[in-house]
């Protein structure tokens, strides 16, 4: 069975890093390393609303996931609350709900301690599985279209 908890940093650390590289290497949309994770981490550590909402799930008392968000505020002075993508191994992210379990729990700490209304969740349309996710919550493809540049 999979319950979700708060991210411990002195207890989580590790396991954490091994679900990382993992991520990383088989599941992210987004290149990075250890070093720039591990520096974000800790400066959400100290945020008490950032650490707060960093949710771990565990299976057997064995971390096996982990998820959280970021709030981006636009020049019109809107608050956007963005679900990242949920960190898993590969080897877990099959049918076991640890994913759903996490943005379910991120979405209930954003409506209840932030009162917003709205989450924006990233998806690629060739991630199937987190697309199913995705409208299985209701989620619509947003009309504000973000495109990247090299500059």
């Amino acid at each position: 069975m999979i319950t979700t908890d708060r991210y411990d940093p002195r207890l989580d650390k590790e396991v954490l890093k091994e679900i990382f590289e993992d991520f990383i290497e088989n599941k992210s949309y987004f290149l990075s390393n250890w070093n720039k994770f591990e520096k974000e981490l800790n400066i959400r550590v100290l945020d008490l609303q950032y650490r707060n909402s960093m949710i771990v799930a565990k299976e057997e008392g064995e971390i096996v996931g982990w998820g959280t968000y970021t709030l981006i505020k636009d020049y019109l002075g809107n608050t956007r609350a963005l679900i990242h993508q949920v960190l898993t191994k590969k080897e877990n992210s099959y049918r076991k709900g640890i994913e759903e379990q996490i943005i379910r729990e991120l979405k209930l700490y954003i409506k209840r301690t932030l009162k917003l209304d709205k989450v924006f969740l990233i998806c690629q349309d060739s991630d199937s599985a987190l697309r199913n996710l995705v409208m299985k919550f209701g989620a619509k493809k947003s009309k504000n279209y973000w495109y990247e540049n090299d500059i």
